[in-house]
């Protein structure tokens, strides 16, 4: 199974030259396809948490659900976790963790950095091809609600329109 985890954490600090609109909390979810070991499996994930207007960043819930029995086997571990927007491309979340918890198979994951990829026009992180020590990966983008925008402090008036459009 993978591990899964991903997605904003704050630590309410400034991190990185970015203005992120609407601060607040968000919830980020989408099918995230997680492997432990061999064993590959894919489970609606959701990740709920606060992001600060300079890109702090905390994860303070991770569910994991699906048609697949064992999402519910996995457990993220170590929450609250926090991170940054490095830039408006990209994001890290430090100290991910989680269990999966499957007689034989199962194990921890992490804790570890995992950086995201980031894109605006839709408003979502992906997990690309992310590995989480010592034998997980995922992959799998995640939306966010409210619809989140992240620019540099000099597109603040874009972000400003972005996050109140339609």
């Amino acid at each position: 199974m993978l591990l899964p985890i991903v997605l904003l954490s704050l630590s309410f600090t400034t991190y990185a030259d970015v203005a992120v609109a609407p601060a607040g909390p968000f919830s980020a979810s989408g099918e995230l396809a997680m492997k432990k070991g061999r064993i590959p499996v894919s489970c609606e994930t959701t990740f709920d948490g606060r992001v600060d207007a300079a890109g702090g960043l905390r994860v303070t819930e991770v569910t994991f659900g699906g048609l697949n029995p064992l999402c519910k086997s996995i457990k993220a571990l170590g929450l609250p976790w926090q991170g940054q927007v490095d830039s408006p491309r990209k994001l890290t979340v430090h100290d991910m963790q989680v269990k999966v918890r499957v007689p034989l198979l199962g194990g921890v994951c992490g804790p570890g950095p995992v950086s995201l990829v980031w894109r605006n026009a839709e408003a979502s992180a992906s997990f690309e091809q992310v590995n989480l020590g010592p034998d997980c990966a995922m992959n799998g983008t995640m939306l966010t609600t409210p619809q989140v925008d992240i620019r540099h402090p000099s597109q603040t008036g874009a972000v400003t329109q972005s996050a109140s459009s339609p």
